[in-house]
This record gives structure tokens, C-alpha cells and sequence, in this order.
């Protein structure tokens, strides 16, 4: 699919206001802030965006704390990475994850915009993507390129959709 993230603001899916989560293991048009292109390879990365709806209104405050909920599942791999704010996570100074929280207002419904929350991990890519395109500015990584071995997606996936459960949680019964 072009992006997990047009899916996830669909207007089918905003008249559901349902609560899912959109991964597709070959995104061919990704997004990242300020317009940029979020790269992964097909089949190797983690591509994926949870769509939260209306009920709450998440700001910065979710992507600060997922950030550091991304630090904790890499923790599980004995993988150390550090917060690149406002939206990344880095390791050795590479990107390995991203994110965007996206909204969409729509008048009609009591102001509170309809949200989705993407999210693009470098899992078993082993190619910088500054190889794959010209107008990346940084370099990346991969959990592979860091352990020397492949990582199951799906069980990575679990953690991470554990680790933003436990997150909004927390944000919504504060």
C-alpha cells in the first residue's frame, strides 16, 4: 500500500471512529514530518500506524512518551538508543524509528480532531537507507545491523502495541 497512514485517516474510518491498527509489510509511500519520505525496506521493516479517533485529544505529549516507550522495547534486545526530538529514536547515532501523529478536524464532530499515530522501524533492513534515497539527510540503522541477527516483526510489533497501550493508559486516566 502507499501508506499506512492514508488508510488509517480514511473517512470510512473516521465515520467508524474505531480503534486499529494499519501495518502493511510493503509501504511504497511513507511519510515523516515536514513532508519527508519514510523509507523502508518491504518484507524486512516494521511500517504501521494505530489509529486513536476522537475520544481524546493526544498533542506532543504522546510522542514524548512513546519515544521513551521505544527505548524501552529496544531495551528488550539490549539495544540502547537515544530520543532525537521531536519524533525519533536513534542508535549510534543512526535513525532506526520514527513517528507522526497526525490529526484531521472535521467541523461536524464536537471539535476534537479524529488522530492516527504512525510509526516506521528499521527492523532486518541491512542497507543504510541514504543508499535507497538520494535526499535522505541522515543515516540509519537496523535492528539487524545492530545484533547481527533477524528480529521476528511480529513479535516486535506485540511489544511496541503493548508498550503504546500502557502509554495512552496512563495519558487518558492521569
Amino acid at each position: 500500500m502507499d501508506s499506512t497512514l492514508d488508510i488509517a485517516l480514511n473517512k470510512d474510518y473516521q465515520a467508524q471512529d474505531s480503534k486499529k491498527v494499519v501495518v502493511t509489510d510493503n509501504q511504497t509511500n511513507g511519510q515523516g514530518t515536514h513532508g519527508k519520505k519514510w523509507i523502508s525496506v518491504p518484507y524486512k521493516d516494521l511500517t504501521f500506524s494505530l489509529i486513536l479517533g476522537r475520544d481524546y485529544y493526544f498533542e506532543q505529549n504522546l510522542i514524548d512518551q512513546c519515544c521513551i516507550g521505544m527505548l524501552n522495547v529496544l531495551s528488550t534486545y539490549n539495544v540502547e538508543g537515544q530520543i532525537k526530538y521531536p519524533n525519533d529514536i536513534y542508535v549510534n547515532n543512526k535513525k532506526i524509528i520514527g513517528m507522526l501523529l497526525s490529526n484531521v478536524q472535521n467541523s461536524r464532530e464536537n471539535n476534537k480532531p479524529y488522530q492516527a499515530l504512525s510509526i516506521g522501524i528499521n527492523v532486518n533492513s541491512v542497507i543504510d537507507i541514504k543508499k535507497l534515497d538520494s535526499q535522505a539527510k541522515v543515516s540509519s540503522t537496523s535492528l539487524f545491523l545492530e545484533l547481527n541477527r533477524e528480529i521476528n516483526r511480529e513479535k516486535l510489533l506485540k511489544l511496541i502495541i503493548e508498550e503504546i497501550d500502557l502509554i495512552i493508559q496512563k495519558l487518558v486516566h492521569q
